[in-house]
């Protein structure tokens, strides 16, 4: 029953990504020059290298998942039990009991992009160059959260299993979409500060799509029927 009624909770939700993600391009398009837009092509291809062609940095992304589990259990005072990162059966976090946002935390969370925003905040002012540098490292830890976050939800692990893959994903997707504008602020030349007009902007021309929806999908289906 519980999956149940998470996964009918989830079915708007991934309509409202789906509207969000169409919406977010263009916005972005606006937000970035050429240049950071092929920085953060490169950057992630960068990484889509590493991971398929390469060896994967499981270890790596263990380490963030696992962490991100304990602190948002901290948060929810759960009591730890214990906390293990091994190379044979990877990574576990023992605690007494969980939730949705303990489950979810790791896929909707990319702690090393949240980490790299601390310095890049401090130092980079007005420097094109850290600007550009910062891009780069951030495409490809986003990348290495996706990949690896999308191989979670493949392999059915119990995190997204408890609540159900399709509520799960949508989640997690929406609060992905979310984070990409914040992620690639510190990069732009407005920074932080041009967040508030790109958020509104880009939410109403989705709210707009999405009151326009029905519209389209009534006049597809006349023209197919007709």
């Amino acid at each position: 029953m519980r999956v149940f009624l998470y996964s009918a909770i989830g079915i708007p939700l991934l309509i409202a990504d789906a509207v969000l993600l169409w919406a977010l391009p263009a916005r972005m398009a606006n937000l970035l020059t050429t240049t950071q837009g092929l920085i953060l092509l490169f950057g992630a291809l960068a990484y889509f290298c590493l991971h398929f062609l390469l060896r994967k940095p499981e270890r790596m992304y263990l380490w963030a998942h696992e962490f991100t589990h304990l602190f948002v259990a901290k948060l929810f005072l759960r009591h730890v039990h214990g906390f293990h990162i091994t190379s044979r059966s990877g990574g576990k976090v023992v605690i007494d009991r969980t939730n949705v946002a303990i489950d979810l935390a790791p896929y909707a969370l990319p702690l090393y992009n949240v980490v790299a925003l601390l310095p890049v905040t401090l130092v980079a002012g007005g420097s094109s160059h850290a600007r550009k540098i910062y891009l780069g490292v951030a495409a490809f830890l986003f990348a290495m959260h996706l990949c690896f976050s999308a191989e979670g939800f493949i392999d059915g692990q119990p995190d997204v299993r408890r609540s159900g893959r399709i509520f799960s994903l949508a989640v997690v997707l929406l609060l992905l979409i979310l984070w990409t504008p914040i992620l690639a602020a510190p990069g732009t030349h407005d920074g932080f500060s041009g967040l508030p007009v790109f958020y509104r902007e880009w939410l109403g021309n989705g709210m707009e799509a999405a009151l326009g929806l029905p519209a389209r999908v009534r006049f597809l289906l006349s023209h197919r029927f007709l």
